[in-house]
């Protein structure tokens, strides 16, 4: 063979080579999934698809139609359960549907509710709540008390029992925060009990009226999506019936099911 033959010779031998070792090309056999050419293999996140997918945060609640909590404007699951302690103040025990005069004031007793409710809209909610107010007279002034047919009273506890529907309006002044202010009202009923203490006997007084109240405070959430707490002032009183203005200032606990 010439010297030009075996040039052409291994000309066509490295040709062979160089195309057979190009993972780079079209050659599906040199770019299978195991052993993928790092050119040929698109980077991870290429997919904008991929990036663009909300995920829940963690702790979020999945809601029925595969959404979940705070994707639509920090929406809520509807239904909740709301219930509170705090301090009940009411002026005075000057009280003639019950047969009490006097002008001392009570000392400051305690307030509970339970309140069931639904979040129809993102800043509207209806409620339907049941509570107890107790007061009763400071120790050493029921001796200024009288009532009738009593020589002497020793000491005087009233107890308020109301029932009422109430709209709560939840506002977000500050943005994106855990912070909102909370205010609403309702009307119903009340249920009014007074027991008096003395000589010579010791009697109890009741009446039922039409009432109302109205509240405000503001409402944080503690960093789980279904649990909020409140901080309230309330104001209650009858319509009908003797005035007895009744304040409280009570904390809640609202969950979501």
């Amino acid at each position: 063979m010439c010297r030009r033959g075996v040039w052409i010779a291994w000309l066509t031998l490295f040709s062979a080579v160089s195309w057979g070792a190009d993972t780079g090309g079209v050659d599906t056999a040199q770019n299978d999934a195991a052993n993928a050419h790092p050119f040929v293999t698109p980077p991870p996140l290429s997919d904008p698809n991929a990036e663009l997918v909300d995920r829940p945060l963690p702790g979020t609640k999945s809601e029925a139609d595969g959404s979940f909590a705070g994707e639509n404007g920090g929406a809520l699951t509807p239904y909740y359960v709301r219930t509170g302690i705090g301090l009940s103040f009411i002026t005075n025990v000057d009280y003639p549907d019950f047969g009490i005069t006097g002008s001392v004031d009570m000392a400051p007793g305690f307030a509970t509710g339970v309140m069931l409710g639904t979040q129809f809209h993102d800043n509207i909610a209806f409620e339907i709540e049941g509570g107890l107010l107790y007061n009763t007279v400071y120790s050493n002034q029921a001796g200024n008390i009288t009532a009738t047919n009593m020589a002497q009273i020793t000491n005087v506890q009233l107890f308020q029992v109301p029932m009422m529907g109430n709209f709560i309006f939840r506002t977000d002044p500050l943005g994106a925060t855990r912070i909102r202010l909370v205010a609403g009202g309702g009307m119903g009923g009340i249920f009014r009990q007074v027991f008096v203490t003395g000589t010579p006997n010791n009697y109890t007084e009741s009446q039922t009226l039409a009432a109302y109240q109205g509240f405000g405070g503001i409402q944080i959430n503690p960093g789980e999506p279904d649990l909020m707490v409140d901080v309230q002032f309330r104001y209650l009183n009858s319509i009908t019936g003797q005035s007895v203005p009744s304040m409280s200032i009570m904390g809640t606990v609202t969950i979501r099911f």
